[in-house]
Formats: C-alpha cells, structure tokens, sequence
C-alpha cells in the first residue's frame, strides 16, 4: 500500500492529510457529492492493513463506490463533518485490551516486519522507561500517584494506543447517534469468514482478491498476567463500554 503523504491532501482538516486516502483510486481531487456514502473509520489494529489494501486493489478496475477511509486519528463525528449528514461508517470490532496489546508491541518493534516506523520522541520515551505491557499494567495499579499519571500519560503519547473506540465515538453516554450510523461493524475474527458480507456491504460485492494480499506480520506478544489484565481492562472500561454498544449494533445488524 502507498504511503498516506503520496495521498491528496484535505484542506478543510489539515491534521488529518490521509483522510481522501481512497480518493486516489476514485480519481477525484475533492470528496464527490453522495446521499449516503460509507466511510470505514480505521481503528488501529483491528484488520485495517489487509481490509484497506484489499479495497484499494478493487478500486483500480472496478466502479467506484461512495466509499472513503477515515484515518487513525480521525473520529466519527469528525467523519460525519467530512462527508456530509448522510454518512454511515464502517468499522471491525477486536476486544479492546488485544488491540491495545497488538498495538504497543506494533510500537515496540516500530512496525516491523512490514513497516519501518521510527518511534517519535514520546514512544522513545515510553519504552526506555516500560519494557512491556506488564510493567505499564503494574504502574497504573501503583500506590503512588505519580506513577499512576506517568503511565497513563505513556499510553495516551503513543501512535497507535490511544486510537481506539472511545476515541473514534467519544463517551459512551453520548455515543448512541453516531453509533446509529454504523452500518457494518464486523468482529475481527470474521474477516475471513464473512468477507463475501462485508465487500458488499462496502459496495463491492464483486470483489477480487489481490495476489498477494497484505498482512500484518508479528510475533505473538509478552503474556500477560491475571493481574495485569484486570487492571489495564480497568484502565480500558470507557472503551469497552463503547465497544460493547457497538457489539449491541452488529447483533442488530446480524454482524456479530
């Protein structure tokens, strides 16, 4: 997959220069005008790599749907702002501590092997001070409440870590309308099995896949302990809070 910054630039949300990634494959300088396009919000970690290359193979040579990619960083109420007030959003659901565990380790080995991402100043800061998950888990439950802050502040500096559902819907208690939105919120351990729905949920129904389709490569991560689980689950509850009303709409949708 090409580097976002090969990607048209937004003009309306400059913090966000990866926003009309697939617009390269629509051709189009600008979002074109859609009653109801879909916008797949990337949550890292969460099949995002495979599904995005797989879109982007199908939009060479296929017609172009009113599909659009919502960067890491960019938030539904973000997207719907972007793409107008008829906007449904796309998105694969992955328990929130496995993400957060996939992507501190994605960091730590700085993406590779598929990538080569440098840590930024904050991630180099994070690792010299926490070896693993485990002894950030063991410094939020810390007596201390420096610690407690110092790890927390760790987690929120990185890339990948903080970009989970909370962040995408914002609190629970006022996610419900854009929640209401989301027309396909697949588990991740269906992406296989449920492809067929998904393109065509997507808008490509007749879909091809690459020839070599593009994965995310990794050791399996440290283990944690018991202990450790609970308290970064406790660490993790606005987002599994979110996480769980969109497991309520995939039931609705007859997704999960």
């Amino acid at each position: 997959m090409p580097p976002t910054d090969s990607a048209p630039r937004n003009t309306r949300i400059p913090q966000h220069p990866a926003v009309y990634r697939f617009l390269s494959a629509h051709g189009f300088d600008e979002p074109p005008q859609a009653d109801a396009p879909v916008v797949l919000l990337h949550i890292p970690k969460t099949g995002g790599t495979f599904l995005t290359d797989l879109i982007i193979h199908n939009l060479q040579s296929r017609p172009a749907p009113a599909l659009f990619y919502a960067p890491h960083a960019m938030s539904a109420a973000q997207a719907v702002e972007v793409f107008g007030p008829g906007t449904r959003l796309a998105l694969v659901l992955r328990d929130p501590l496995e993400r957060l565990v996939s992507a501190f380790y994605s960091r730590r080995r700085q993406g590779r092997p598929d990538y080569d991402t440098p840590w930024t100043e904050a991630e180099a800061k994070v690792f010299a001070r926490y070896p693993d998950l485990g002894a950030i888990a063991r410094a939020l439950a810390s007596p201390r409440p420096g610690r407690r802050q110092h790890a927390r502040r760790a987690l929120a500096s990185m890339t990948l870590v903080p970009r989970d559902y909370a962040h995408a819907f914002g609190p629970a208690t006022q996610a419900g309308p854009l929640i209401d939105r989301v027309t396909l919120c697949p588990p991740i351990e269906a992406l296989s099995r449920k492809l067929d729905a998904i393109m065509t949920g997507l808008g490509l129904p007749d879909y091809e896949l690459p020839p070599r389709p593009v994965q995310n490569r990794a050791e399996p991560p440290p283990p944690l302990n018991p202990a450790e689980r609970l308290i970064l689950r406790r660490h993790l509850r606005e987002d599994y809070r979110v996480h769980a009303l969109l497991q309520a709409r995939a039931a609705a949708l007859g997704q999960s």
